[in-house]
């Protein structure tokens, strides 16, 4: 777990210092300069709330901040591949949307995922976990183990932090994207994800 934990703070690291170099260039009046910071912002607070969950114990309970950070990720990663301004527009606009499921629609998620060749097993954590979460670690109280075969054990930090660092990995990748050279890691953080499962 702690190369998982060292492996997802890595992210945080590229992304502060890409923004350090970049800092000068950018623009409050472009869209796309600004969704991609709200977003770099979002992505970075729910690595940061996923490691420290992850690090008690309760990864499970980190699986629907993983969920929104894989949609951000994927979301940046759409943004950066064309019609920049146009997309970002309309992230910014969904952004203010007070509805969850404007927000975290499955379909447009493993759309994109495909799109974007997301590994399997990091997107089956995020979208084949809801149960795992609703039923996972559910054994904590007094007489709890008399409903034990209505529970699950839920997912653990051997799988949460992977697929976190896969999706950090896109994050990383759609910001290079948009400055090139300025963002480097996401080759790393893919490849320490999967060296990390085997």
């Amino acid at each position: 777990m702690k190369d998982m934990i060292a492996l997802t703070g890595l992210a945080k690291t590229r992304v502060d210092a890409g923004f350090s170099r970049v800092g000068r260039r950018l623009s409050a009046s472009d869209p796309v300069d600004r969704a991609l910071m709200i977003m770099a912002a979002r992505v970075i607070a729910q690595a940061n709330a996923i490691m420290v969950l992850s690090e008690r114990g309760l990864a499970n309970e980190a699986l629907p901040i993983l969920r929104g950070l894989a949609e951000v990720c994927l979301t940046m990663r759409w943004i950066a591949e064309k019609d920049l301004g146009e997309r970002a527009v309309a992230a910014l606009l969904e952004f203010q949307d007070t509805d969850w499921e404007t927000h975290w629609p499955s379909a447009r998620l493993r759309e994109r995922a495909e799109a974007y060749s997301v590994p399997g097993e990091a997107l089956e954590v995020v979208l084949g976990s809801a149960v795992d979460f609703a039923c996972g670690s559910a054994l904590g109280l007094p007489w709890g183990h008399v409903f034990a075969e209505a529970t699950r054990s839920g997912r653990r930090a051997g799988e949460v932090l992977p697929a976190t660092a896969v999706f950090l990995g896109h994050a990383l990748k759609a910001l290079d994207g948009r400055w090139p050279g300025e963002f480097p890691g996401a080759e790393e953080m893919w490849t320490g994800a999967k060296m990390s499962r085997g």
